[in-house]
């Protein structure tokens, strides 16, 4: 099987400091892959949303190791800082669109916030808007073309796909928590989706004051009290766990993981990381390979 790939504009080294802006949207990635075999995409640390948009056949999506399958139709969404990979099935080979972005618009950001925190698990991300897979499409053309206007175009075209996201998932009524699950048990779910999914941002755990509207110091005992750890421990555990992915993917040196993960400096980082898994970054990433 021939496979066909246009990558308009790709993850690099600079992937957190240098995407494409249309206005108030910023461009990771955007680009259509015909998959050849059983594996689409590799194993990667997502670095902002993507869209994966199933043009034809079927595939396994896999989320922190937790798999959905898709097919044709399908549109999923993926949050920053998760691990991601795609599967291909064999008898129906996928082909699918990507995008990748992030916005700066805050009434945006704000309900793509509440979309994570509302719809973590994996198996709620998947639905359906044929508005999105027209509108992907047309910048995947748009963006190859380089016409008159293109950029000005692109800001809409960019700007209108992530309000029709933003409603699909308003207007899905998929999710709830258990009738059984507390309200500490919710916010405890709650911190922890925050914490995952801002792992590049995220600087300090006080942060999460402005995020609930509850002082550090409750969140943390009633965390303490309700999962028996702490979340300190959490976010460090996270943020090494995500760090190891980043040290295997080759794309970063040490020293730009340390920064991007907001490590003091290299040697704190390292530090960090050899405390957890008994060795040097450096070390790990020969020992790996």
């Amino acid at each position: 099987m021939k496979e066909e790939i246009f990558v308009n504009y790709h993850l690099d080294n600079n992937f957190i400091s240098h995407p494409i802006c249309y206005g108030k949207v910023r461009l990771y990635q955007i680009g259509r892959l015909h998959a050849k075999g059983t594996v689409a995409s590799d194993s990667h640390v997502q670095k902002a949303f993507e869209l994966t948009i199933v043009r034809d056949g079927a595939g396994v999506i896999s989320t922190n190791n937790q798999p959905t399958k898709v097919s044709r139709g399908d549109i999923y969404l993926s949050y920053p800082c998760e691990i991601h990979k795609i599967e291909s099935d064999i008898e129906r080979p996928l082909k699918y669109d990507f995008f990748a972005f992030d916005a700066d618009d805050e009434k945006i950001k704000n309900q793509f916030e509440r979309i994570m925190l509302e719809y973590g698990t994996p198996d709620k991300r998947v639905f359906s808007d044929e508005r999105i897979n027209y509108l992907v499409g047309n910048a995947i053309s748009e963006i190859q073309s380089n016409s008159l206007f293109s950029e000005e175009l692109l800001e809409n075209l960019f700007l209108q796909i992530l309000i029709y996201v933003v409603r699909s998932f308003r207007s899905c009524d998929t999710y709830n928590f258990s009738d059984r699950v507390t309200d500490a048990e919710t916010l405890c779910y709650r911190l922890m989706n925050y914490i995952d999914t801002h792992m590049y941002s995220m600087k300090k755990l006080e942060e999460l004051e402005g995020v609930t509207g509850y002082s550090y110091g409750y969140l943390s005992a009633l965390y303490k009290k309700t999962t028996s750890n702490t979340l300190a421990d959490y976010y460090r555990n996270k943020k090494l766990e995500l760090a190891k992915h980043l040290v295997i993917e080759r794309k970063l040196k040490i020293s730009e993981i340390a920064e991007v993960l907001n490590y003091s400096s290299v040697y704190a980082f390292s530090k960090a990381f050899k405390n957890k898994f008994g060795v040097s970054p450096e070390g790990y990433r020969c020992d790996f390979f």
